[in-house]
């Protein structure tokens, strides 16, 4: 028997649905038309959904310090670029409410969404129907269709990065004895599902142990310290407790949307534990670009804390859509262009077209290591 949808993929269809109708039917002339939400007709109006309350992790607060990072640098730029910062407060059907009235009602030229989705046909079907490009930038699957679309993932996708995490995985124990760990978080599902593909690719068969925050750590301690290669899936906040348990000989693998402040609450356990990300950010890894070590630099004096991976892509979505809109606004040309160049951004080199539309270079991935919680981390 089916899994029934979900609450926020039946608010998806019927968005979408909202949006076919609205696409289609024709302006009855004898309507008086409802008041337009102010929009600078001048501008590249932008708007950026974040999680900037509620429980869902990660949070979007150092997104959006990144975004106003750039927004404030470049005031005097020939295109003016509008940001627009919206609070979806940690729900994933308020996420498609907000998508549907900036696309829709407010008419934003360009969405950025920096929250966690369960990147369904549902909600690819709603940008579709939305017509300006969204760009993504904590991992989702490949979002190129045919003829390209209009979605772009600017963060690796979760099959990059199991990939990646894996190989180093490999290079320490046999992966038949690592661990997977999930608590079935919107992130934790994606990264969870990756993971058991990857082994299967390998022909490996995934140890997968499921938990709540309610009974994370009674369940995890025993396993934990009988476990050389532990792969936690999603943002660690379930499982910290029991993490901070494990020893030496234990590796721990975090995701690439874990925090800093989430990785400092391991204590001593944090010396265990690795996670992907560009290896841009990384201490001392920014002096082979200006402008990468300008934003390391001018982001942690903004916020007293370096900048994460995610923080990183928040800051080329800006750069990327102001870029792509330099010649022209109009959704379908910036889209296009997008589609079909390079980006030196600074978390990576994005590389799209129309077949491809997770831009970020695999290249660039590094395994990085906690240094302290106001310091860049290292790479491995």
């Amino acid at each position: 028997m089916g899994r029934a949808p979900s609450t926020a993929a039946l608010v998806i269809r019927a968005l979408a649905l909202v949006l076919f109708l609205s696409a289609c039917t024709a302006a009855n002339p004898s309507t008086t038309p409802s008041p337009t939400p102010t929009r600078d007709p001048n501008a590249f109006n932008v708007t950026a959904l974040l999680d900037l309350s509620g429980s869902r992790a990660p949070s979007g607060s150092a997104q959006r310090d990144a975004l106003q990072l750039w927004a404030d640098q470049h005031t005097s730029a020939t295109l003016r670029v509008k940001l627009k910062t919206v609070d979806i407060g940690g729900s994933p059907s308020k996420t498609a409410l907000e998508f549907r009235r900036e696309a829709v009602e407010a008419r934003a030229d360009a969405i950025i969404v920096g929250a966690a989705v369960d990147y369904d046909d549902a909600f690819a079907n709603l940008i579709q129907l939305a017509q300006v490009p969204v760009l993504f930038t904590l991992p989702i699957p490949e979002p190129a269709i045919r003829g390209g679309g209009w979605a772009f993932a600017l963060a690796p996708t979760p099959a990059q990065l199991a990939r990646f995490v894996l190989d180093d995985a490999a290079q320490r124990s046999v992966l038949a004895s690592a661990l997977v760990v999930s608590d079935e978080s919107t992130t934790a599902v994606a990264d969870r599902i990756a993971f058991v593909t990857e082994l299967a690719r390998r022909q490996v068969r995934a140890n997968v142990v499921t938990v709540t925050p309610a009974d994370a750590t009674q369940t995890l301690r025993p396993l934990l310290a009988t476990t050389s290669i532990v792969l936690l899936a999603g943002t660690p906040r379930s499982y910290l407790e029991a993490a901070r348990t494990v020893t030496t000989g234990t590796t721990l693998y975090l995701s690439y949307v874990c925090e800093l402040g989430d990785i400092s609450d391991l204590r001593e356990a944090a010396a265990l534990a690795l996670w992907p990300g560009s290896r841009w950010i990384a201490a001392g890894a920014g002096a082979s670009s200006v402008a990468r070590a300008s934003f390391v630099q001018a982001y942690t004096d903004r916020t007293g804390s370096p900048p994460t991976s995610v923080a990183a892509s928040a800051y080329d979505a800006l750069a990327l859509l102001s870029s792509a809109a330099a010649d022209g606004i109009d959704p379908a040309a910036v889209r296009d262009r997008l589609q079909s160049g390079t980006f030196a951004g600074v978390a990576t080199t994005y590389t799209f077209s129309p077949s491809r539309h997770a831009g970020f270079t695999a290249g660039d991935l590094a395994l990085l290591r906690y240094v302290g919680q106001r310091s860049p981390p290292a790479a491995r």
